[in-house]
Parts: structure tokens; C-alpha cells; sequence
């Protein structure tokens, strides 16, 4: 839990999103309109985190009666996609919320003609000013504070959200993309980073777990017994102790990159 060592657990969490990714991908391939319609992934999908229970989100970039097929169909056999296309396929940024461009970011093609669109966005995200990366990270601190009211209470220290929770996968995963964002300000093997990367594994892991149990993003008090048995600590109270340990200490870090991104030189 120093951020110096990487934990190995006997469930790994990362091929275990790789394979619902893959399963996931092969039956969207199934579609004959699959190519044509050239969907992105975005998300958890894109960031590697996918879950049992994650919503399915999906940029589509090509014909719009493709995608209108290959949805339809989906959603008839009960896959249920978030989805969207671009306002201006020359420009996905226009008539789009800023957390849909900090999702870009985090973007995965998933066609070759897709893989050059997104690269050609990209560039056009970084060619934009200091004052339009200032507006991301001023959104995105809106909706962390807003987080922040709707979880401040003792019910969610005792059983916490992961996700959305202060210091949860939320918080952390913003940290990170505005550290790429202002990338010239930050070195991303500090201890910060590792720190960041070990209780992503360790939350992640968590997440799961409580999913294919059949629980969404709250650690509810009669699954931590479980769970703290499981992930081989002595007692519950030992395993929420870290919880609530790892939890702090991705708020602390967070709040440290959104501060250092915005700093004067």
C-alpha cells in the first residue's frame, strides 16, 4: 500500500476485464454491419475496468443507418448500449458536454478507419489552449464536489461506494486524465502515480468481486465478511481498515494533481 510494490492476487482483475472485453467484442463482431457502423469504446470498456454489471458505452463514428441497424439488433437480443454519435463528424467536440471530451482521451477504436478518426481528434484536443484544458478540470471539479456533498455522510464510510465515493474509482480516474492533461507538470513515476495504480488493482478488484455476487458499487456490510475472508485478511475490521486507508489516500492524491495542474508557474 506504499505505491512501491504491486500486489498479485490470485483473481486478477485486469485479464478478467480483458476477458469480458474480448467476449464482449466478439459478439458485436458477429453484426455484418459491425464494420461499417465503426464503434469506439469509451469507458470503463476503453480504460480496461469492465465489469459484470458496467454500462456499455460506445462512440459511433460511421454510417448512421449501419449503426442504426447494429443497435436494434442488440438491443432486441437485451445487450444494452450506451451510445452516441458525433454532432460534427469533422469536430467531436462541438455540441458535446466536457466530460464527453475527457472521455476521447480514454478512447479505444475498435476499427482501423476508427483508430485514424480518433487520432485526428486527438490532435485537435491538443492543439486547444491552456484555457480550454482550465474548463475541463473546472467541470470536472463540479461534479467531484458534487459527489463529495452526496456521499459525505457516515452511512457511506461505513459501506462505502467505490465508484462514486470520495477517493473511490471516480476520483482517481479523473486525477489521472488531468495529469495528462498538464502532463508537463507532473512525472508519472512519482509515488503518487504507484499509489494511484495500487488501489485502482485493489478497488478493482473489490468491484468485481461484488458484482459477479451479484452487488453493484457499494460495499454493503454483509458482503464484507466475505470478502475480507477472501482476500486473505485476519478480521473485517482489518480489510475495511485498508479500505478506508486506500480511500483517504486517493482523495489526498487527487486533490494534489487538480491543485498542481492548476498552480501559476
Amino acid at each position: 500500500p506504499n505505491g512501491d510494490v504491486e500486489q498479485n492476487l490470485f483473481f486478477p482483475n485486469a485479464e478478467f476485464s480483458a476477458w469480458l472485453s474480448l467476449t464482449l467484442e466478439a459478439r458485436l463482431r458477429e453484426h455484418p454491419l459491425f464494420e461499417k457502423a465503426h464503434p469506439i469504446a469509451l469507458g470503463s470498456w476503453a480504460r480496461g475496468e469492465l465489469c459484470p454489471k458496467s454500462d456499455i458505452d460506445v462512440l459511433f463514428c460511421g454510417d448512421e443507418s449501419a449503426v442504426r441497424e447494429v443497435v436494434g439488433e442488440f438491443e432486441r437480443q437485451g445487450l444494452k448500449l450506451r451510445y452516441r454519435m458525433p454532432e460534427n463528424f469533422d469536430d467531436w467536440m462541438i455540441g458535446v458536454e466536457p466530460f464527453d471530451v475527457l472521455a476521447l482521451l480514454g478512447a479505444r477504436p475498435l476499427t482501423a478507419h476508427g483508430a485514424q478518426l480518433l487520432e485526428a481528434q486527438h490532435e485537435k484536443i491538443k492543439k486547444r489552449d491552456v484555457r480550454f484544458r482550465v474548463k475541463l478540470v473546472a467541470a470536472m471539479l463540479k461534479e467531484r464536489r458534487e459527489r463529495e456533498v452526496r456521499f459525505d455522510s457516515v452511512s457511506n464510510y461505513l459501506e462505502p461506494n467505490l465508484k462514486y465515493g470520495p477517493g473511490g474509482l471516480r476520483d482517481l480516474q479523473q486525477a489521472q486524465i488531468v495529469a495528462e492533461l498538464f502532463s508537463d507538470r507532473f512525472n508519472f513515476d512519482d509515488h503518487s502515480f504507484r499509489v494511484f495504480a495500487y488501489y485502482r488493482d485493489f478497488f478493482l478488484t473489490i468491484r468485481q468481486k461484488l458484482q459477479l455476487g451479484g452487488g453493484l458499487d457499494l460495499l454493503l456490510a454483509q458482503e464484507q465478511h466475505d470478502l475480507s475472508d477472501w482476500l486473505g485478511f485476519a478480521e473485517p475490521k482489518a480489510f475495511m481498515k485498508e479500505v478506508q486507508r486506500g480511500l483517504s489516500r486517493v482523495s489526498f492524491y487527487a486533490d494534489w494533481v487538480i491543485e498542481q495542474a492548476l498552480s501559476s508557474d
